[in-house]
Order: C-alpha cells, then structure tokens, then sequence
C-alpha cells in the first residue's frame, strides 16, 4: 500500500513538473512565431509595406478626413484637420496612377467628408507622361470621391542641387501639374493648398522638420478657412 502511494504521488508530481514545462513550450512557440512574422515584415520593402498597413486600417475606421498622396504628405499630414480625426492613407513613393488603383476602395470603405489630395512629384521624373494625360487622370481621381470636401494640394517645389534624383525631376511638368491641379479645383469646387515659393527640405525633395510645419499650417489655412 505505501509502495502505491509513493507511486501516485511520484505520477502526480510527474504531471505537474511537466504541465509548467508545456506552458514554458507554448510560450516559447508563440515568442519564436512572433519573431519570425517581425523578420518576415522587415524583408518587405517599405512601399509595400505602408500600403498593406494602410489597407487593413482603413478597415477599420470612419475618420472624417481622408488623406492620400505620396511620402510627402505620409510624413508631414497632421493627426486632425479643423477639428476633425485624419486618417492618413499615404503611401510613400505613390503616383496617380497607384491613387487611382486604390483610393477609390479606400474612400468606399472609410466614407470621409473630406479627402486630401497631394500626389504628382513622383510623376515628374524624366521621361514621363504628357501633362495632358497626367490632368484627365487626376480628374478621373477626383471625381471618385463624389460628395466629399475636397482639398488639393500643389506639389511642392524642388531643390535639384540636392542629388541625381532629384535633378531627374521636370520643374517645367510640377509647374504645369499645380497649373492643372488650379484649374481642376476651379472645375470641380475643391479648395487649393498653393505650394510655397520655397520648401525646406532635408534632401532636395522630403521635407524638414520646418518643411513638415509648414505644409501642415499651409493646408491648415486653406482646408479651414472660410468658404
């Protein structure tokens, strides 16, 4: 009888040593699986992976902004706009041709009263399209956000001293993209963010700390100003 108890009780104690031991692999699993997935998202490049944050996000809000564009306005966009909750759907390195793919299933899904628009340097580098088809896209653009404010914002100008890239891109074609973006917002009743004289920038092209501060008081004052 006395050989049975301990034999119990050792089979007890085996079954308890062994349960935390279970605990301890499961915990292990779990931290290795989310080691791995923070690996695997770091292989993504960036764009790519930006733009399938911004997917599965916009899931899952209403804010009544929408703001899409290029790295420009995914860096220097503000939290809110005249009082309002921004949801920032920018994705760097963007063209029209990438906004015109995805915002309309963005302005769908999130159903803001108004959308920003600051897209187009990415378009400028030579060669590229003619202005005359780069202007019927973005109208095609604009037309899908059908009963929202509209703001568009004018590209911003450039600094080709800065480095190859950026002597790449045609100032003649961002002065004839903020020539269509004016004439679009006449057409359509959209409110414009006119580009400074000047931006500052850390690389010829994204903005500064300053260059953020300013695009954000630029649009600011043209989005919440009196009609």
């Amino acid at each position: 009888m006395a050989s049975r108890m301990a034999d119990i009780r050792s089979s007890r104690l085996g079954r308890s040593s062994a349960r935390p031991r279970g605990w301890m692999l499961a915990a292990l699993a779990l931290a290795g699986a989310a080691l791995a997935a923070t690996l695997a998202a770091e292989q993504i490049p960036r764009r790519q992976r930006i733009a399938f944050e911004v997917d599965i996000r916009s899931r899952f809000t209403h804010a009544p902004v929408l703001v899409i564009g290029d790295s420009i306005a995914h860096e220097a966009a503000q939290d809110s706009l005249c009082g309002d909750a921004v949801f920032n759907a920018a994705v760097p390195a963007d063209r029209l041709a990438n906004l015109l793919a995805r915002a309309p299933a963005l302005f769908a899904r999130v159903r803001p009263r108004r959308v920003v628009v600051a897209i187009g340097v990415n378009d400028s580098p030579r060669p590229h399209r003619s202005i005359e088809t780069w202007r019927a896209d973005y109208l095609d653009l604009v037309a899908a956000f059908e009963g929202a404010d509209l703001v568009l914002v004018e590209v911003n100008p450039v600094d080709p001293r800065a480095s190859d890239y950026v002597r790449r891109l045609d100032q003649d074609f961002i002065a004839g993209q903020n020539a269509a973006i004016r004439a679009i917002a006449r057409q359509v009743g959209a409110r414009v963010v006119p580009a400074p004289l000047k931006a500052s920038t850390r690389d010829g092209l994204h903005p500064s700390t300053a260059g953020a501060a300013l695009w954000r008081t630029r649009l600011a004052d043209a989005a919440c100003s009196a009609p």
